[in-house]
C-alpha cells in the first residue's frame, strides 16, 4: 500500500510554496500601504477613500463664563499702570495680587469659593454686574529676580458673590483667574496674560487654552446660509483644505480649528502645523456626513488590518 506522508524530496517544493505565499503577502501589504502614491487612493481620485483610523471625537460641554478680563491693546504695561477691561453679568468680587507666589496661588485656587474670598493674601472689592469697562491697576515696582521665578508679577481674580451661588449647576463658573506678566530688565518676556483659569462650582480648576482659528472668510453674509448652487456662502471662516465648507473641527493637541467634517477623515496630520491628529472636537453643530459613515466598510476593515494611515 502507498503512503501519503511527506518525503524529503517534497520539502523543496513546500519551501518554495511557503516562500511564494510570504512574498505575495508582503506585496499585498506594500500595495495597501502605498495606495496613495500609485493613485488608487489619494488626490488622483475624487471619491477618495476615508482614512481608516479616524481620530476619536471628544464631547465638549459648553460652559458659561460670566466674566471677561483682557488687557487694553496698544497701552503700555508696567507696575505703575496696568490698564484692563472687565465685564460681568453677575455681582462679583475682584482682587489684585501683586507678586503672587506660585505655590500660595495654587493652594488658594484649589480651595472652595468661600475659602478663596476669605484668603489672607487677597483684599476683595465688591462690584455689581456691568458691561465692559476700564480698570486701572498699579503697584510699586517689584524685584522678582531672574527666571525661573517663583512669583507671578500680577494675578487678577474675579469671583461670584456668594449670594448668587445657591442655584448654580456643578459646572458653572464661580471665578476667573488671570495671570499677568509684566516685562522688566531681568525677564524680557513681553507683557501680557500668560494664563487664565476657571474655577467651577464643583471645585474643579481648568486652564483656559486658546483656540487657533484659521480659514478664509469672504464677503459678509448670514452664517451657515446655503447658496443657490448648494454650497456654503463665504461669510465665515472656511475649511483650509476644500475652501468651500465652514470649518467645524478643532484638532488636538495643536488646537487648530481649520477643517470641515468632510475633510477631517482624509487627513492624519494637521494641515497647518503638520502635527499628528490624536483627537478632535466640534465647534459648530454639524453632524458627521452620512456617506463618510457608510462608505467602503469592507475596505476600511482591510486597511485597519494593515494599519494603513
Amino acid at each position: 500500500m502507498g503512503t501519503t506522508g511527506v518525503t524529503l524530496a517534497d520539502l523543496p517544493n513546500i519551501f518554495i510554496m511557503i516562500g511564494a505565499l510570504v512574498a505575495l503577502f508582503m506585496m499585498l501589504v506594500i500595495l495597501l500601504r502605498n495606495m496613495e502614491f500609485i493613485g488608487i487612493v489619494g488626490e488622483g481620485r475624487e471619491d477618495t477613500w476615508p482614512r481608516t483610523m479616524q481620530p476619536p471625537r471628544l464631547l465638549m460641554q459648553r460652559v458659561h463664563i460670566p466674566f471677561t478680563f483682557k488687557l487694553q491693546e496698544n497701552q503700555p504695561i508696567g507696575y505703575s499702570s496696568v490698564r484692563c477691561c472687565v465685564s460681568s453679568t453677575v455681582r462679583y468680587w475682584h482682587a489684585s495680587w501683586w507678586g503672587a507666589p506660585v505655590r500660595d496661588l495654587h493652594q488658594t485656587l484649589w480651595g472652595t469659593l468661600p475659602e478663596i474670598l476669605a484668603s489672607r493674601h487677597l483684599s476683595f472689592t465688591r462690584s455689581n454686574a456691568h458691561d465692559e469697562k476700564e480698570m486701572k491697576l498699579s503697584s510699586e515696582p517689584l524685584q522678582l529676580g531672574p527666571p525661573p521665578r517663583t512669583c507671578y508679577p500680577l494675578v487678577v481674580i474675579l469671583a461670584r458673590d456668594q449670594r448668587d451661588t445657591a442655584e448654580l449647576r456643578p459646572d458653572d463658573t464661580v471665578a476667573l483667574i488671570s495671570v499677568v506678566h509684566i516685562q522688566d530688565e531681568q525677564c524680557r518676556l513681553p507683557s501680557g496674560i500668560i494664563a487664565q483659569y476657571l474655577k467651577q462650582a464643583n471645585g474643579h480648576l481648568s486652564c483656559l487654552k486658546q483656540l487657533y482659528v484659521t480659514g478664509e472668510a469672504g464677503d459678509p453674509c448670514e452664517p451657515g446660509e446655503m447658496s443657490e448652487a448648494g454650497g456654503y456662502t463665504r461669510g465665515e471662516a472656511l475649511c483650509c483644505v476644500c475652501a468651500s465648507a465652514p470649518l467645524s473641527r478643532a484638532l488636538l493637541p495643536c488646537r487648530h480649528a481649520c477643517l470641515c467634517a468632510r475633510c477631517l477623515p482624509k487627513l492624519d496630520k494637521c494641515p497647518i502645523c503638520r502635527s499628528v491628529i490624536t483627537s478632535y472636537f466640534c465647534i459648530r453643530n454639524e453632524e458627521e456626513p452620512m456617506e463618510l459613515k457608510q462608505q467602503f466598510p469592507l475596505n476600511r476593515r482591510l486597511l485597519n488590518l494593515f494599519h494603513y494611515h
